[in-house]
């Protein structure tokens, strides 16, 4: 038998056109869901007298965080960093990509530079956390969504103004000016040192946190552990930023973000 070598062979991977950037960064996000869901992180210790509520329901992860001492606060800022990354690792896929592209094809390159860099925006993200706990040790959030005043509903008082203003902050022009600096980052040499990748991953964490505060702010609210939540701004936070028309997501988002807030003042919490 003789082959015909004119024919161009197709069962052979073309590692040049294979998207290498893509595949790390999702493969990553998913490592980094199992993690979470499938309950490999420290717990945040043994639940306070009176707290009888489900892991999902608003404030219980930093009541439990809170009441069981540094212990408890450092099982919290791990839960809370793996979870940023993952939820927020989708949406990075055309910055590495474009790290890729610039940077050394070696993976003795390239790998180094974007674990720098992803470290360092993981590490900023993983201090946002900081934010609820501090809030909890102040206010309580389950006690003040508990809570009823005057027969008004504080459940439905705090959610629905948490989702106007998510709602209306996606409309100013701050959101606007943050969400095209997503598209945007300092070009990287050849062979970056790593302690410039890290002050990248650093300055493009802020500018996402900038972005992104106030839906991360409506997620304590309405359960930083709930599943739906998780999900819904993974997909949210990543078609502002993957679709063409990111500014018109953002606007759309605002949009339902504000009709669900007056459904929610008018008609009080969905069961879920």
């Amino acid at each position: 038998m003789v082959l015909d070598n004119s024919l161009p062979c197709s069962d052979r991977i073309d590692f040049d056109a294979f998207p290498v950037a893509d595949a790390f960064v999702l493969s990553l996000s998913a490592l980094l869901w199992l993690v979470l869901f499938e309950g490999w992180l420290p717990g945040l210790g043994p639940a306070p007298a009176g707290l009888e509520a489900p892991m999902r329901a608003p404030g219980v992860p930093e009541a439990l965080a809170t009441a069981n001492g540094l212990t408890g606060l450092v099982a919290y800022l791990l839960m809370w960093g793996t979870m940023m990354l993952a939820m927020m690792l989708p949406s990075l896929v055309p910055v590495v990509r474009r790290h890729r592209d610039e940077l050394c094809d070696s993976p003795s390159v390239f790998l180094p530079s974007i674990a720098a860099f992803l470290g360092a925006y993981g590490l900023v993200w993983t201090l946002v956390g900081a934010v609820p706990l501090a809030v909890e040790y102040l206010l309580s959030i389950r006690g003040l969504l508990t809570a009823s005043v005057l027969g008004v509903d504080a459940s439905a008082v705090g959610i629905g103004g948490s989702l106007a203003f998510a709602g209306g902050y996606q409309f100013t022009s701050l959101k606007r000016d943050l969400l095209a600096r997503c598209g945007c980052r300092q070009s990287a040499p050849h062979r970056p040192e790593l302690a410039r990748m890290a002050r990248d991953g650093v300055r493009y964490a802020v500018n996402c946190i900038g972005c992104t505060w106030p839906l991360f702010a409506l997620m304590v609210v309405l359960g930083t552990m709930n599943p739906l939540v998780m999900v819904g701004l993974t997909l949210v936070v990543s078609l502002e930023r993957l679709a063409p028309d990111g500014d018109d997501v953002a606007v759309a988002l605002g949009v339902v973000l504000l009709g669900a807030a007056a459904f929610t003042l008018l008609f009080g919490v969905p069961t879920l």
